[in-house]
């Protein structure tokens, strides 16, 4: 995991650790908000979707193996553009960019600075986005070719 020594630059984002203190409401409200309009949780009424999601994600940032990096302006690192949250080996949980910063390498950033999904590495991934657009570009690109869905991995991990 990258510490906020060791922070790195790229172009014009900065990638750091993640700071409990700083940063949480902001992965807290993003990541329920945008994982809402998914398949999986279509259908659930809002109070139990609202506060299962945020008791798995409590779940999730509490495990030992798990890394959360976030991508920032280098001059406010505080202006958050996205982040990246997974468990070693290779279990990616959520990506999440802000719509203004997509389409800009920013989520390829983050997953290559945590997961190496080389061609003998496949990755599983826990949460599916409800963006189906980019799952088609990502295939399209044949960067989807490594990545196995398996939302059950959340249960095998605990």
């Amino acid at each position: 995991m990258i510490g906020m020594e060791t922070a790195i630059k790229i172009n014009n984002i900065l990638l750091r650790d993640y700071n409990k203190i700083s940063d949480e409401d902001f992965l807290y409200a993003t990541w329920i908000k945008s994982f809402r309009d998914s398949g999986f949780a279509r259908g659930v009424p809002t109070p139990i979707y609202n506060r299962s999601q945020r008791a798995r994600i409590e779940r999730l940032l509490e495990g030992k193996d798990t890394y959360v990096l976030i991508a920032c302006s280098p001059e406010t690192p505080e202006l958050i553009y996205g982040y990246a949250v997974g468990e070693t080996p290779n279990i990616i949980h959520y990506v999440y960019v802000k719509m203004d910063y997509r389409n800009q390498g920013i989520g390829n950033q983050l997953l290559l600075h945590l997961w190496d999904y080389g061609a003998d590495n496949p990755v599983l991934y826990s949460h599916k986005s409800s963006d189906i657009g980019i799952e088609a570009k990502l295939k399209e690109d044949n960067k989807l070719k490594n990545f196995i869905y398996d939302p059950y991995v959340l249960e095998r991990q605990r």
